[in-house]
């Protein structure tokens, strides 16, 4: 089952720049069993209390205590003011129920968002002059400023006496133009991507305090980083566009091609002394235009747009290997089944003239 945070009126607003049309059509967030893709998903979001300025972005679900319920936590870039919407699902009704709308100073332009468990979660705000002044925010795009933002935030318990929501948020990190985030609750690690720079590893020493997260790493992509998704089994995919000029255009008008899209895989350090792996890696055109000690990537998906295009989130959902992909533009979800893991790649032996053909 998966959650799709959809709005078909997404190229007629662009939050960052404060372009918010009146009369547009509200965004949707539906349930959907990407395995029966005949059957029509679920839509959730009909609660009269998220009224018609609803514009899902990011979306996150953890399971509650008890199990049962699953709770949702999704970025609303509200025209009027930019929120989080908390919903607790039932998965066995496939019924929803809005709890609650989180406001702060500290959410001023939410985009990526991920759950730590019922009560708390990471967001990011895409830019620091993000919904407040557009020509400032494009010296603080093109000039890669660490104007966006990483942020903890936890909710305390209502209080019946007022009846306001309020939260504890915690800055954690200014990263430029900072968009989607994955957490790996096993490794204690809190990932975050760049559109200017690439992925960022944070380090999380005691899950109990999740917002004394540490920096730990960085590696570039060789594609404007988008969206970020932790697969069942701890590996990370990253989605983005390898041409911005094309994504501007797809977000202007629907052509019959869409923007291209990249979707790769992180993985491990290579060793010098495994000549396949060193191969492989030297093949993939996600590492071409990266030094040799940065080869870390696999492509798992690429799409000049002519096939589906524009995939913005992206990576393998279960354990038998299904790529699920959607669009920040396109319409419809993508569903690839099996994934081929490894192409064959020529090796030559040390010590040897002979060239083995690996598969």
């Amino acid at each position: 089952m998966l959650f799709l945070s959809c709005d078909r009126s997404r190229r007629e607003w662009y939050h960052p720049f404060g372009a918010f049309p009146s009369g547009v059509a509200k965004g949707e967030i539906f349930l959907w069993d990407y395995s029966k893709p005949e059957v029509e998903p679920t839509l959730l979001s009909e609660a009269e209390s998220l009224g018609a300025d609803f514009h899902p972005l990011g979306i996150s679900a953890v399971l509650r205590e008890g199990g049962g319920d699953v709770r949702l936590f999704v970025t609303n870039q509200a025209k009027k003011e930019p929120r989080i919407e908390v919903l607790d699902v039932n998965l066995d009704t496939k019924t929803a129920r809005h709890k609650r709308s989180l406001t702060d100073a500290k959410i001023f332009s939410p985009n990526g968002i991920v759950g730590i468990d019922e009560n708390s979660f990471f967001i990011t705000n895409d830019g620091f002059f993000s919904r407040k002044w557009s020509t400032a925010l494009m010296f603080e795009v093109i000039l890669g400023v660490p104007g966006g933002q990483v942020v903890h935030v936890s909710i305390p318990p209502l209080a019946p006496a007022t009846g306001k929501d309020w939260v504890n948020a915690y800055s954690v990190a200014w990263i430029s133009l900072a968009n989607g985030l994955a957490l790996d609750r096993v490794k204690q690690k809190l990932y975050i991507a760049s559109s200017t720079h690439g992925v960022y590893t944070y380090s999380i020493p005691d899950m109990a305090h999740p917002c004394l997260a540490v920096p730990e790493s960085f590696r570039r992509t060789p594609f404007a980083a988008d969206n970020l998704h932790l697969g069942p089994t701890g590996r990370l995919f990253v989605s983005g566009v390898p041409s911005f000029r094309d994504f501007a255009t797809s977000m202007l008008s629907e052509g019959t091609v869409g923007p291209p899209a990249w979707t790769a895989e992180l993985l491990v350090g290579v060793d010098p002394s495994d000549k396949r792996e060193v191969a492989l890696r030297g093949l993939d055109p996600a590492n071409s235009p990266l030094r040799r000690e940065e080869w870390v990537w696999r492509s798992v998906y690429l799409d000049d747009g002519k096939f589906f295009g524009g995939v913005s989130t992206g990576g393998l959902v279960d354990m038998q290997g299904t790529f699920v992909g959607s669009s920040v533009v396109g319409k419809g979800v993508l569903v690839c089944k099996k994934v081929v893991e490894r192409p064959g790649v020529l090796v030559k032996k040390e010590g040897g003239e002979k060239v083995k053909e690996e598969l």
